[in-house]
């Protein structure tokens, strides 16, 4: 039913990738073929020898639109036949005289299809800065599903608020959160993860520790250093600062309670717990009683220990933990050899994590860090003297300026320069990341869309495959106006001239 929904009510009329006054729908005259079944069967055996890897063949599909226009398709899993039927989706347009019919222009036709390039195709999407409501979560779902993306990782948790409810604390969300209005609740967390499930997107968290936790301050003030210091600047990356107490055992003691509470209720959605780490603040633990100088040096057994517990708990509950690249490149701590190392700085971080030997995800904020170049949020103290830095006088820029476009989001190719196959096996894949400092619920679908579609394609074909091209731009395109049809408010991709006129737009 979900299928004949989309394909009658949510798909487009493509006349803007035709020249004006082109005929190019079919006669209504009844002469057209008409769908007469779509027939999905599973079977073990393996699609195409082209998808050879234990992932690829989970994934793979052969889809087949017959001369006496049956459908029939063939997957290894139904995670397959769902990439299948949102194939199928894609090859039916609306007629501009009918809404009661839809039509197909390349059957007969088969296709095969699968990844050639990586496991995990990610979303990282930031819901703690700005409030992101769950439904509209569901709608970011529904469009990865439509890509083909797979994984979405909620950066639930920060220094700004905890809209993330945890029954067994419940005064974390009703303080921590900027509204009692703006919570998550343990309902809602199981409804997105649910709703991502059944359309093959695996919903897993983030609770970001030590740094980035200022907002346990509001409920459990005893357990933050330096919350709310002046200048902010001197001891966290951004306001407000603040980060969990290292050497303080009722962190450990929070730590338990609130995965314990957790784990359980979450951990038939994803094989994934992400634990955090990042920009760990050195100053902000001169505050903290019992540390007398933060060196790094001093600080180190310390973080150590306080990860150590927490990673004991993600893998007891059967979690495969994720960190953030810091963890392992800055503070070389001792991690569980099943740990993941998302890298986020560079691809030469990505190359120094590999060779540790541990799995990792890509993801540079050079190219897939889709909240830059659009400003920064500070203001000048004076107005009237600012301070030498960009971020506050003209122009105004944040740190990973410029805006990265969708063809730079499509160019990137994460793994050139590593020719080690041991090493590529261990790239799982990557994930786009949107941090949440200047994106609410009214700006978050043109934030991610197209540029997520962008990533998604060379995710699906491989690092290294994808080239910018007229061909792309108006596949892309297409993708765009499909997801429109959606309900998602996606940016735009090309001009409707160069669309109309193929070959119009070329340097």
């Amino acid at each position: 039913m979900r299928f004949k929904d989309n394909v009658f009510n949510r798909t487009f009329i493509p006349a803007k990738f035709h020249p004006r006054g082109a005929n190019f729908e079919p006669d209504l005259d009844g002469s057209e073929n008409v769908l007469q079944s779509v027939k999905v069967e599973l079977s073990k055996r393996g699609i195409s020898p082209t998808f050879n890897s234990s992932f690829a063949t989970k994934e793979a599909y052969k889809l087949t639109i017959g001369r006496d226009s049956a459908v029939q398709i063939l997957a290894a899993s139904s995670v397959g036949a769902l990439h299948a039927l949102q194939t199928l989706e894609q090859l039916f347009y609306g007629h501009s005289r009918t809404k009661e019919k839809v039509y197909c222009p390349n059957a007969p036709i088969s296709i095969v299809d699968g990844p050639l390039g990586f496991e995990h195709r990610g979303i990282n999407l930031d819901i703690s800065r700005n409030w992101i409501p769950p439904e509209d979560v569901v709608r970011v779902i529904d469009a990865m599903a439509f890509n083909k993306l797979n994984f979405l990782h909620i950066h639930a948790t920060d220094a700004q608020s905890w809209p993330l409810d945890i029954p067994s604390l419940p005064s974390l969300a009703q303080k921590g959160a900027y509204d009692t209005t703006q919570i998550w609740s343990a309902k809602d967390l199981h409804a997105v993860q649910q709703h991502g499930k059944l359309r093959g997107v695996s919903v897993y968290l983030e609770i970001d520790i030590p740094g980035h936790t200022t907002s346990i301050h509001h409920s459990h003030p005893d357990l933050i250093t330096a919350a709310h210091r002046e200048p902010w600047s001197k001891y966290a990356a951004e306001p407000p600062s603040g980060q969990l107490k290292l050497n303080h055992t009722p962190v450990q003691e929070f730590l338990t309670t609130v995965f314990n509470d957790l784990f359980p209720r979450i951990r038939s959605f994803s094989p994934y717990f992400h634990l955090g780490g990042d920009e760990l603040n050195i100053n902000a633990y001169s505050f903290e009683t019992g540390i007398n100088r933060p060196t790094k040096s001093n600080l180190l057994p310390l973080v150590q220990r306080l990860l150590s517990h927490a990673l004991n708990l993600t893998t007891s509950h059967g979690f495969t933990p994720i960190l953030w690249e810091e963890m392992l490149l800055e503070w070389n701590l001792t991690l569980p050899s099943s740990t993941v190392i998302q890298t986020w700085r560079s691809n030469a971080a990505l190359a120094k994590v590999l060779q540790t030997g541990h799995r990792v995800l890509f993801g540079a904020n050079t190219h897939w860090y889709l909240d830059c170049g659009h400003g920064a949020f500070l203001d000048p103290v004076d107005p009237q003297n600012p301070p030498k830095d960009g971020k506050v006088r003209p122009p105004y820029m944040d740190y990973c300026a410029p805006y990265h476009n969708w063809r730079h989001v499509y160019a990137y190719d994460p793994l050139a320069g590593i020719s080690d196959p041991e090493q590529r096996r261990r790239v799982l894949g990557g994930e786009v990341h949107l941090w949440g400092e200047l994106t609410d619920s009214v700006t978050l679908d043109g934030m991610l869309w197209p540029r997520a579609a962008a990533a998604a394609e060379m995710l699906w074909s491989g690092s290294g495959r994808t080239r910018v091209s007229e061909d792309v731009t108006r596949r892309l395109a297409e993708m765009r106006e499909r997801l429109v049809g959606k309900g998602v408010r996606a940016g735009m991709v090309q001009m409707e001239w160069c669309l109309r006129n193929k070959g119009g737009c070329l340097l």
